[in-house]
């Protein structure tokens, strides 16, 4: 059996961390419901290609909320989704990293996968939620059955570039520190939003995980060096058991599409299986959420193949962004900027005057 699987791990009030993106509280309604979004969309994407493959949504909420007056459970159930609930046990302590540190719950979701899967050969995917789909995922599973059910994809950062906190540099004398041996080669960063292997692989990776966790928590009170997210964690645990990133670029791509700072798209994404649109979340994808599943009956399942990839590139922007999605952006950006310097003026009491 092929799982195709994302996740929310919500933080609660007193836990939050940062989340560039959508410039809301991490532990705010308004924030969650951006995600919630994102993964029905996720879902109904991803179903339109993929019907044999079963759904599997991971999260720590008990109660799963209404977003516009629809119940994600409902939204969820006609989709064909189930959900489990997975505590988020392997919580890195308040200080150790303030972006995104709900990003070590995937290994929580691993050693669920290890205590309730006894099949060897069943693999699953697990990408993040700001993902979708424009074709079916079956040449995923087929190229990580032909690779010992192993696939992964690698950033094309530069060796010197710090990316949550550590470049590849860094990575290599990390490495080094924990196997007490030499690496010879800079390693690659794999792509954190992308997780696809084997039963039998993940027993691997997540026992190996059990063995780095006490030491990553060591290095954290010493003040020494850290994985400071599962990216970094991942990339580790798949250098030491010699699992290799895939060259093809048209499986999947972390397509950035922000002009005010960042714009990667170019003509031959729209080919691309599973596209991941970071910058997308409260912009595009909340358009294609609006049309699919609060517009379309359905959702948009009765669209023809071309007329759904049709819909998906002009309300995306990909390749090509109109004017009027520019200016949404620069206006945006511009103002959640000013926003977050207004926050930090501190006002001097009338006394110090």
């Amino acid at each position: 059996m092929n799982y195709i699987c994302t996740w929310l791990c919500a933080d609660v009030k007193g836990e939050e961390s940062i989340y560039p993106q959508t410039g809301e509280k991490s532990s705010g309604q308004k924030h969650q419901n951006i995600y919630w979004r994102c993964l029905v969309l996720f879902y109904a994407t991803s179903k339109r290609f993929n019907k044999t493959q079963k759904h599997l949504l991971f999260t720590n909420v008990n109660v799963l909320p209404e977003v516009d007056g629809k119940s994600v459970q409902v939204m969820l159930d006609e989709l064909g989704v189930e959900v489990i609930f997975t505590d988020f046990k392997y919580k890195t302590p308040k200080g150790y990293f303030n972006l995104f540190q709900n990003q070590f719950y995937e290994f929580s979701i691993l050693e669920y996968i290890v205590n309730h899967n006894q099949n060897p050969e069943d693999k699953y995917l697990i990408v993040d939620s700001d993902c979708i789909f424009t074709k079916p995922a079956e040449e995923l599973f087929t190229e990580a059955t032909a690779n010992n059910g192993f696939i992964s994809f690698e950033d094309a950062c530069t060796t010197e570039l710090v990316i949550h906190g550590l470049s590849r540099v860094d990575m290599k004398h990390l490495y080094e520190d924990l196997s007490g041996k030499p690496v010879n080669e800079i390693p690659g960063y794999h792509l954190g939003e992308f997780f696809l292997a084997s039963v039998k692989n993940i027993n691997t990776i997540f026992s190996d995980f059990l063995e780095l966790w006490p030491e990553l928590m060591r290095r954290y009170e010493a003040g020494l060096p850290k994985f400071n997210e599962e990216a970094q964690t991942l990339s580790y645990i798949y250098y030491k058991n010699g699992f290799k990133a895939s060259p093809r670029t048209d499986l999947l791509k972390r397509i950035w599409t922000n002009p005010v700072f960042y714009r990667n798209v170019e003509k031959t994404d729209p080919e691309v299986t599973i596209w991941h649109l970071p910058s997308e979340k409260t912009y595009g994808l909340a358009r294609l959420y609006q049309t699919l599943v609060n517009t379309m009956p359905d959702y948009g399942f009765g669209l023809s193949d071309e007329v759904y990839l049709k819909t998906v590139k002009s309300t995306l922007g990909i390749p090509y962004m109109p004017v009027s999605m520019r200016l949404e952006y620069y206006v945006v950006s511009y103002y959640r900027a000013l926003r977050k310097r207004a926050k930090k003026i501190k006002f001097i009491p009338k006394a110090a005057l």
